[in-house]
């Protein structure tokens, strides 16, 4: 089952005791004692929590997750100070089926007083949650037909282009035909599995280097963005 983590750094944070290097490395070490390695894919924002539909690597993550997946994050302030925010975050998370795992709660997160907010926040939050998602929604929306980067790793069949600080996806040829015959194969009802193996066996490589897997298969079907 696919394991995430989850990275946020405030602007207006001590930069040494709350870095992405420190985070990731406790996040790391937990995973290790506890079982719960490889990490497939991290997920992080350099920015205050005040608005959730500008923190990118989170909406990115949220989009993301399936049942049974897990998400890591170091401290439950990671994802978000605000008691609300974060209530609507871990909401979203059980709402994907997936499981949340707080590292400095010796991996519980269901504490009784997060349990307790978190009953309050469901109560009254169905309509902050659709305004939330409408914001989201319009704002990637606006962003991917701008051809934008949203954050979190480079998908697979594509480059980013720096202009200032703008960061837009560019189509890399040679992936994109790499795209051309997973769909080709798919269409032949071969299996996600059986996809991943027949890249592998042509030598192809994921942007990591590394051999495909037929989640990273079905990942680059699903992939929504640039057109």
């Amino acid at each position: 089952m696919p394991i995430y983590s989850y990275l946020r750094l405030s602007t207006d944070e001590n930069k040494q005791s709350n870095s992405f290097e420190i985070q990731t490395q406790v996040i790391n070490t937990f995973a290790k004692e506890n079982d719960l390695e490889p990490i497939l894919e991290q997920f992080s924002d350099t920015m205050s929590g005040a608005k959730l539909e500008q923190r990118t690597g989170l909406m990115e993550l949220l989009n993301t997750i399936k049942k049974d997946d897990t998400v890591i994050v170091q401290k439950l302030d990671r994802l978000s100070r605000d008691v609300m925010q974060t209530g609507w975050i871990r909401t979203e998370i059980a709402r994907k089926g997936a499981e949340l795992i707080i590292v400095d709660t010796n991996g519980d997160s269901n504490d009784p007083m997060s349990l307790l907010m978190e009953q309050i926040v469901t109560a009254f939050s169905d309509y902050e949650r659709q305004m939330i998602k409408t914001r989201i929604q319009a704002t990637m929306n606006l962003k991917k037909s701008k051809g934008e980067k949203l954050g979190g790793s480079i998908p697979y069949g594509y480059d980013v282009v720096t202009e200032g600080k703008t960061k837009t996806l560019v189509k890399n040829p040679d992936e994109q035909k790499v795209i051309s015959s997973i769909k080709r194969y798919q269409k032949k009802d071969m299996s996600l599995r059986g996809i991943a193996t027949r890249l592998n066996e042509r030598g192809i490589k994921t942007k990591t280097d590394k051999d495909f897997t037929h989640t990273q298969v079905k990942r680059i079907l699903d992939y929504k963005g640039v057109l």
